[in-house]
C-alpha cells in the first residue's frame, strides 16, 4: 500500500492519534478521505483529457500521413477501389439487361409461334 509497511503504517496511527485525539480522529478521516477522493476524480478528468488529446494528435497524424504527398494517399486509394468495384458492376448489369432482353425476345418468338 504506498510503499508504507506495517510498522511504518502504525507509527502513523500513533502519531495521529496522538497529536488530533481520539475524538476528533473520525472526524479527521473523513475529511481526509473527501480530500482524497476529490483529488482521485480531479486525476482522472486531467488523464481522461489526456487521452483524449493524444487520440486526437494521433489521428490527425494517421491522417497526415496518409495524405501526405508522394506517401500512400489514402482518398486515392478509396476512390481508385470505389471506381473499379463500379467498373466491375457495371458488365454484370450490361449482361443481366442483355440475358433479360434475350429472353424477353424469345417468349415473343414462342408467342408469335403459338398465333401463327
Amino acid at each position: 500500500m504506498f510503499g508504507i509497511d506495517l510498522p511504518e503504517f502504525l507509527l502513523i496511527v500513533f502519531v495521529a492519534v496522538v497529536v488530533i485525539g481520539p475524538k476528533d480522529l473520525p472526524r479527521a478521516l473523513y475529511m481526509a478521505g473527501k480530500f482524497i477522493r476529490k483529488i482521485k476524480s480531479y486525476t482522472t478528468d486531467i488523464q481522461r483529457t489526456l487521452d483524449k488529446i493524444m487520440e486526437e494528435g494521433e489521428l490527425e497524424e494517421i491522417v497526415r500521413n496518409a495524405n501526405k504527398p508522394g506517401g500512400d494517399d489514402l482518398q486515392q486509394k478509396i476512390d481508385r477501389q470505389i471506381a473499379v468495384e463500379a467498373e466491375s458492376k457495371a458488365p454484370e448489369k450490361g449482361e443481366a439487361k442483355n440475358e433479360s432482353a434475350s429472353s424477353h425476345s424469345h417468349v415473343e418468338n414462342q408467342k408469335r409461334q403459338a398465333d401463327a
